[in-house]
């Protein structure tokens, strides 16, 4: 019976040994990365969808130019379409920094450190987006006006201050949302890197 057992483990030892013979680090490496690149792309596709909105409405914005017709008017479509273009461009860099420091190949330490660097920035980043969406959502309310109110100044006066009012709260809570739903995700990556450094 004691001679059964000997064999049964010395079998079971075996076959460990083969496994780790055969354990190749690079597939734990691309799995680890896609497991990272699930999590990131939760922040990434809806970024990428915001910017494509932005963009469009720059477009749309420049291709309508020509009814703002008084210096100012054109002055805020500038500074709309400059703003339309500057916060999709600072998130994308942002959320491209967050992908590039998860780099596998070098040592979890470093990817660790790297990664945590990278998480301050882009919460700085998300902020200062935030904190630009509130004078693009003053100047979209005067632009609406221009581009499609055919009202009297008083309408356009009631619509600017009830527009800008329910744009503010909305805008308030959507973006603490966003960011403490990003703020989530990005903690859960952070969990990922420190489970393969246990």
């Amino acid at each position: 019976m004691e001679l059964d057992d000997f064999k049964n483990t010395w079998d079971e030892i075996g076959k460990q040994v083969e496994e780790k013979q055969n354990f190749n680090p690079k597939i734990l490496n691309k799995m680890s990365k896609s497991k990272f690149n699930s999590k990131l792309q939760k922040i990434a596709i809806p970024e990428i969808i915001a910017s494509i909105i932005c963009v469009g409405s720059a477009i749309y914005i420049g291709f309508q130019f020509n009814l703002l017709d008084t210096s100012l008017f054109k002055f805020i479509g500038v500074s709309a379409i400059l703003l339309f273009i500057l916060l999709p461009a600072i998130s994308l860099f942002s959320v491209q920094q967050l992908y590039k420091s998860i780099d596998i190949n070098k040592s979890y330490a470093e990817t660790l450190k790297e990664f945590a660097v990278q998480k301050m920035k882009f919460c700085k980043l998300q902020k200062l987006n935030i904190t630009m969406s509130y004078p693009l959502l003053a100047l979209l309310m005067i632009l609406v006006t221009k581009l499609f109110g055919k009202h009297t100044n008083d309408e356009n006066a009631y619509f600017m201050i009830f527009g800008f009012c329910f744009g503010y709260v909305v805008l308030l809570f959507f973006s603490k949302w966003v960011f403490k739903k990003y703020n989530g995700i990005i903690q859960q990556t952070e969990d990922l890197l420190n489970e393969l450094t246990a």
